[in-house]
Parts: structure tokens; C-alpha cells; sequence
């Protein structure tokens, strides 16, 4: 009998272990990390880079969500950090790197339109347009965020486009489009194109990717790299977007200047009634950490189709530069009180810093 009870016993402890977490809990995941968040495997960098070396991970168990592993994803100042890279120094490689973009940083000779929808020159010193080729001229259908004189951050969807047409090409320190054919003094070509590991097309999570230019853009008062925004908690002070794109909810007409907008951070829980999982398919887990909403109660200012890419960014009052807060996604409509939702660049600055600035 005591046996029995030993067996029905440890038959429950393994069902608290297997069963008893959710996704978003506080775990231990090992002997030697104390402190984890219980995470979809696939979401957990750390483990999927130790399954890619050793076939396993180290990591405890939370449970299943659906078919999917949940695992004790190691909390780290970086989240979702790697555990076992000592060499990783206690200021950001971001921060480090934006104090660099300061120094060198080159402050326009004209005036800013203050409170107008129209950029200026120089304002956006880190905004592209992105330029594919369908054998027509350049079409400029999404935007990014100049990181480094080599690297450019957009979103993941513009990349795995319907048509398979990857973009070959940003255009680079410039409010004016100007004409689709190449240009020598804007123009830089893409020799690499790096997608986020874990996005996919079937889910709107995820959805980043860094371009690699064929050469190093040359920093001027109308070019320069932006700082990245390395805090984890949404900004409370206003938002900018600024993008190329359609400049009606009704019509596919596009800006040929660049136009900026003011917004405000959404919580996550008000956006979430906007997104709900039964009606999109596509957000399985809702509006989730590694995004961020933001938009205009009265539905006047909102990024719309060819803005896709482009930044979500803060203006700091400390040293006058913008922070890149988050990448353009996806919204519902455009011109709605609706909030857009972007891709929250905080979560991914070590895959980021890791990428632009390897150790």
C-alpha cells in the first residue's frame, strides 16, 4: 500500500512538472540558473542554440503548449540571453555603440518643420527606403533603420514577400524619393539578407530582418545610424513614425516625400482587445512580450502599406537623438483607432548586437 501511495505520488509530481507552468511563469531552469521564464522552446534562443550544438538543452521542463515544448528559458539582463558567454560586459553593445552615432553624429543646417506631417532634410537621418526589382525600375514598397554605416533593420515580412522577389537595394539620406532607376550618391546594394531564426510566414510573431549593405554607407548630416532603444518597459513619452507610404485608407497612393506622424505606446492588454486570438489566426498566442502597440485614439495618425519595415522611434531630450523603439508590422486598417503593433527591438538586441557588432 505504501508503495502504492510512493507511486501515485510521484505520478502527480510529474504532472506539476510536465502540466503545472504556463507560459510567461517564473521557473528555475537549472542547478547552475536560478532565475528563468517559462517560454516556448522555440522562442527560447538559449536552448535552440543548445539543441543546433548537442541535440538536447540543459534547461527544465514547463510543460507543453499544444505540441510544443515550454521550457525554463534562462532570465538574463539580456532576455532571453545566452547564459554561457562571460565575456558579455555589463553596458550593452547598443548603448556602447550609440555613444559612437552621438559623437560622430552631424547636426543638419536647416530647420525642422515643427508639428507638420512633412520630414526635413536630415530630421531622419537613419531612415531607407527599401527598392525591389520587378524588372520595371525600383519599387520602394517598405522602409527600414540605418543601424550601422553597414546594416539596415526591417521587418522579416518584407523580405519573404508573395512573389519571392527579395529587395536588392536601399536608398539612403533622403526625404524626396526621387525617381525609380539608380543613383550613385543614394543608392547602396544588399549583400546579405539575414532573417530573425524564429519567424515564420504562417505567424505574425517575430518579424524582423537585417540587410547587409555591399558597402559602408558615408555618415553625413543627412545620414547616420540610429541609437537602439535597449530598456524593456514601454516609453511613456510620445512616439514617431515615419514612412513612404499610402497616404489614404482608401487608395494605394504613395508619398514621395517622407511624412511623420506622432503616436503614443498602447498596453499590451488594450491592444489585445483589439487582436483577438479566435479572429486572427495568425497571433496563436495574442499580442505577445516581443511586441509593442502604438497608435492615435482618434485614428488620425497610423502607419499604412509601404510603411512596413520602417521605425517606430522616440525623440530623447538627454541628448537629442532618436531611440528605435520598434519595427513597422502589421495594423488593422489604416487611419483607425486601432493600434498598429511593432515588432519590440529591445527583445532582440542580443541577436542583433551579435550580428552588427560580433565579438
Amino acid at each position: 500500500m505504501m508503495a502504492l501511495k510512493q507511486l501515485i505520488l510521484c505520478y502527480f509530481l510529474h504532472l506539476y512538472v510536465v502540466f503545472g507552468t504556463d507560459v510567461g511563469d517564473e521557473c528555475v531552469p537549472n542547478n547552475s540558473i536560478s532565475e528563468g521564464i517559462c517560454t516556448l522552446m522555440t522562442d527560447c534562443e538559449e536552448a535552440v542554440r543548445s539543441v543546433k550544438n548537442r541535440n538536447y538543452h540543459q534547461f527544465q521542463r514547463c510543460g507543453f503548449s499544444g505540441d510544443q515544448e515550454v521550457v525554463c528559458c534562462p532570465q538574463t539582463s539580456e532576455k532571453y540571453g545566452s547564459t554561457d558567454s562571460p565575456t558579455r560586459q555589463s553596458e550593452r553593445v547598443a548603448d556602447r555603440e550609440c555613444k559612437d552615432i552621438i559623437k560622430n553624429s552631424i547636426p543638419p543646417l536647416d530647420l525642422h518643420i515643427i508639428g507638420g506631417e512633412l520630414a526635413s532634410v536630415g530630421e531622419f537621418p537613419h531612415m531607407v527606403a527599401i527598392g525591389f526589382d520587378r524588372g520595371n525600375g525600383y519599387e520602394f514598397d517598405c522602409g527600414g533603420s540605418l543601424v550601422s554605416r553597414n546594416y539596415v533593420l526591417t521587418a522579416a515580412h518584407c523580405i519573404d514577400t508573395l512573389d519571392r522577389i527579395e529587395p536588392s537595394m536601399v536608398r539612403a539620406g533622403v526625404v524626396e524619393l526621387g525617381s525609380n532607376t539608380w543613383n550613385d550618391q543614394t543608392d547602396y546594394r544588399i549583400a546579405e539578407i539575414k532573417l530573425y531564426p524564429s519567424y515564420t510566414r504562417r505567424e505574425k510573431y517575430h518579424d524582423l530582418a537585417l540587410l547587409r549593405l555591399q558597402r559602408p554607407v558615408k555618415l553625413s548630416s543627412y545620414l547616420n545610424a540610429a541609437c537602439l532603444y535597449t530598456s524593456a518597459d514601454d516609453p511613456t513619452t510620445p512616439l514617431t513614425v515615419t514612412g513612404w507610404g499610402s497616404t489614404s485608407a482608401t487608395t494605394d497612393k504613395r508619398s514621395s516625400s517622407l511624412l511623420k506622424a506622432n503616436v503614443s505606446a498602447v498596453s499590451r492588454e488594450r491592444c489585445s482587445e483589439s487582436y483577438n486570438v479566435a479572429n486572427y489566426r495568425k497571433l496563436p498566442r495574442g499580442i505577445s512580450a516581443e511586441q509593442l502597440c502604438a497608435g492615435d485614439p482618434d485614428g488620425l495618425h497610423d502607419t499604412c502599406q509601404g510603411d512596413s519595415g520602417g521605425p517606430l522611434q522616440q525623440l530623447m531630450s538627454t541628448d537629442g537623438q532618436y531611440r528605435l523603439v520598434g519595427i513597422t508590422s502589421f495594423g488593422r486598417g489604416c487611419g483607425s483607432p486601432v493600434p498598429g503593433v511593432y515588432t519590440r527591438v529591445s527583445h532582440y538586441l542580443d541577436w542583433i548586437e551579435d550580428t552588427v557588432w560580433p565579438r
